[in-house]
């Protein structure tokens, strides 16, 4: 199985957005957290609305949104917490478009990944 397992960290965060953004303000803020593949350490990064279909319980607590972050260490995420873009892209195309502070947590895992798929690099 070599090579099938690789030790990440995921940064997961959970936004509130207003109820007034626009398509545009939401397209800014998904093209500027993509940007963020650009900080070194970056695996690959994902931002999304929320759903709830109609056979699952809705359990978004009214965040409409998530992002996801997947780093190569602990260091990695040091230095994209502190990266000037990570910086602008949070007070700039993110903090605006908010009606409650965000939700945010981090974990460290192994990715294991089903039959035939590469470990993201």
């Amino acid at each position: 199985m070599a090579g099938s397992q690789k030790t990440v960290v995921t940064h997961v965060v959970l936004l509130k957005v207003r109820s007034d953004a626009t398509d545009d303000n939401i397209q800014r803020l998904t093209d500027a957290t993509h940007s963020l593949k650009a900080i070194p350490g970056v695996i690959s990064i994902a931002v999304g609305s929320t759903f709830a279909e109609e056979w699952m319980p809705d359990r978004r607590d009214g965040y409409t949104h998530s992002l996801t972050c997947r780093l190569e260490s602990k260091d990695a995420l040091k230095v994209y917490q502190d990266h000037p873009l990570h910086v602008k892209v949070k007070t700039e195309s993110i903090a605006p478009l908010l009606v409650a502070p965000i939700v945010a947590v981090d974990y460290e895992s192994i990715v294991v990944l089903g039959e035939g798929r590469a470990v993201e690099e």
